[in-house]
């Protein structure tokens, strides 16, 4: 393999036929299997055929926004990039909703593209590498093979984005993590997304745990500091 970075196929649904074929030769440069797509729809049928560890998507697209495709193919094992322009203030709030994983400007230079890429893939294979299976934290049960999270013998349904910040928090039971330190671990360091974020979520993931908001059980918050997942005892 060229780069030396694990090998990858990588779903990229850009509009612009040149931009496209551009950005289709750096991927492709490095070793990676790229799937290309001109619209939504196009994107839509590559995933329901052909696996992928990357999605990047340009939030332009001929028959519908980007964010609508990321919704559409986000999951656990895929890692979605959003291109967006300047004035895509109000999508960049609408993709946090949905969950991008990345945010980079567009049109984006094709080595930055590969830079994040691999770093994408990188931390993947960090993670997986250093997994160390079922996590129990009191009667919290999470499975990060399955995706799976109990409590108390019953199934919680997270997003992709919920799950990585639970188990983040998980992995270290009684570690205060900084909000900043959430973002780069869960979301990766992208200028977009501001610290704000991260309460948003963990309200969600209270709400799903069955945490009462005025007193929560599982994720307490350390005014002045973050968060973290309270340890049993």
């Amino acid at each position: 393999m060229v780069s030396g970075v694990v090998s990858a196929s990588i779903l990229l649904v850009i509009g612009d036929d040149e931009e496209r074929l551009h950005l289709r030769r750096a991927l492709a440069g490095e070793g990676w299997r790229v799937i290309p797509a001109g619209t939504g729809a196009q994107a839509r049928q590559m995933a329901d055929r052909q696996s992928f560890e990357v999605a990047v998507v340009d939030n332009r697209l001929p028959d519908e926004r980007g964010f609508q495709v990321i919704s559409a193919v986000q999951g656990p094992t895929v890692s979605t990039v959003a291109l967006l322009r300047d004035e895509d203030t109000m999508d960049r709030i609408v993709g946090i909703e949905l969950g991008a994983d990345y945010y980079m400007r567009s049109p984006v230079n094709p080595r930055e593209l590969v830079a994040r890429v691999k770093q994408i893939l990188r931390k993947r294979d960090s993670a997986e590498g250093g997994s160390s299976g079922r996590l129990y934290v009191g009667e919290l049960e999470i499975d990060p093979e399955l995706v799976e999270v109990r409590r108390g013998g019953r199934e919680v349904h997270l997003s992709p984005r919920e799950f990585k910040l639970l188990y983040t928090l998980a992995r270290s039971p009684g570690r205060v993590f900084p909000r900043g330190a959430l973002l780069r671990q869960v979301w990766g360091e992208d200028e977009y997304i501001d610290e704000r974020t991260v309460n948003v979520y963990v309200q969600r993931l209270r709400a799903k745990l069955g945490d009462r908001t005025d007193e929560p059980k599982l994720i307490e918050t350390v005014r002045g500091f973050g968060y973290r997942l309270v340890r049993p005892g």
